[in-house]
């Protein structure tokens, strides 16, 4: 069943005829994914186990076990994704700059295709 067409912190989108843009495939995966990592724990009513609440992190220096953390919310919000094939299991890398920018690469299989993926975020903190 498609999504509305809503990336995390933008306007939804709409056609050329004034309806509802949809999100099916891989565009929609990705915005189930990112909109997991994003949404607080216990804010969605009907869910209130949904969330890993990534944004919490957002704008203070990160602790070795924060950045674990972080590790562990991503790793269990994709892993739990039914499209995201489990064998090989997806690849996700990190790397923390000097100006506290954490960029993220998911790397995994779209389950329905087999075909590769790629979905790239930044967690924008301070400090290493």
């Amino acid at each position: 069943m498609p999504d509305s067409f809503h990336w995390w912190g933008q306007d939804i989108q709409f056609s050329a005829s004034g309806d509802d843009l949809l999100a099916t495939g891989v565009t929609e995966l990705n915005q189930r994914i990112v909109r997991g990592l994003l949404t607080p724990p216990g804010t969605y009513i009907w869910h209130p186990t949904y969330g890993a609440g990534l944004g919490r992190f957002v704008g203070h220096a990160l602790s070795p076990e924060e950045l674990a953390e972080i590790q562990s919310l991503i790793n269990s919000v994709v892993m739990v994704e039914p499209d995201v094939q489990k064998q090989p299991p997806p690849t996700i890398t990190y790397q923390h700059d000097a100006t506290g920018l954490l960029s993220v690469t998911i790397q995994y299989i779209y389950a329905p295709t087999g075909v590769p993926q790629t979905l790239n975020f930044n967690v924008p903190a301070y400090g290493s």
